[in-house]
């Protein structure tokens, strides 16, 4: 398929994350559009008929549209030229462990963590409780079920390579966006084998372009001095 017509909207959030991360690693161009959440640029009209969930992300390609990070990731490792030092699973085996890992990451550590810290952590610490209310017993189970699954997937994090082998892959990206929120709201990591991962994971090129891209800095240290 041909390198071309590839458009993303969003910066300044994970989710968007995933995707320029993907586009990265395939060395593909795009436009992206940097627009944020809950600033009114996804709510106008031009926006809604492209997206009706009024969010970000958005993946373009050709006629093509795309509004859920993993399922944009799926879609551009599996309809353009492969690099060779980025991992496609052939066997049912690995096909299942990627789909494992993303799951996980999605619901575990996103949906029912970084998530409900961001609606109801206070405004000064990153959160939406302007908007969703202050809630500081779902802040302190959401911390306690971050470190419970970080605690249950400590095991299968390699002390070398990627999640899957010698080669990153759409489990490392999920895994990697949902760790570099984890560590913007100071949750440590206790684990040496996910935080020696994490240090690797931030060495790689396409892992900096990404971050450039969506933050504007090319490390989450940098970003985060923004914040204070």
């Amino acid at each position: 398929m041909a390198d071309q017509n590839i458009e993303i909207w969003g910066h300044m959030t994970f989710r968007p994350f995933r995707i320029y991360w993907a586009l990265e690693e395939y060395g593909l161009k795009y436009k992206s559009y940097k627009i944020g959440s809950r600033t009114g640029e996804t709510q106008t009209k031009e926006y809604l008929e492209m997206n009706p969930k009024g969010k970000i992300p958005l993946f373009k390609h050709n006629s093509i549209y795309i509004n859920e990070s993993a399922a944009a990731m799926k879609y551009i490792t599996e309809n353009f030229n492969k690099p060779s030092d980025f991992l496609v699973p052939n066997s049912p085996k690995d096909i299942a462990k990627i789909d494992e890992w993303s799951y996980f990451c999605a619901m575990e550590l996103d949906a029912l963590g970084v998530y409900i810290m961001r609606r109801h952590q206070l405004v000064e610490n990153g959160g939406l409780s302007n908007l969703y209310g202050e809630a500081p017993n779902a802040i302190k189970t959401a911390k306690e079920h971050i470190s419970r699954m970080l605690n249950a997937c400590d095991r299968d994090v390699p002390n070398k390579n990627w999640l899957i082998g010698r080669n990153p892959s759409c489990a490392d990206i999920m895994f990697m966006s949902c760790l570099q929120v984890i560590k913007l709201y100071n949750i440590e990591i206790k684990s040496k084998n996910i935080q020696s991962y994490y240090n690797r994971a931030t060495q790689r090129k396409q892992y900096i372009k990404a971050m450039t891209e969506t933050y504007g800095y090319s490390t989450l240290e940098d970003y985060k001095k923004t914040r204070v």
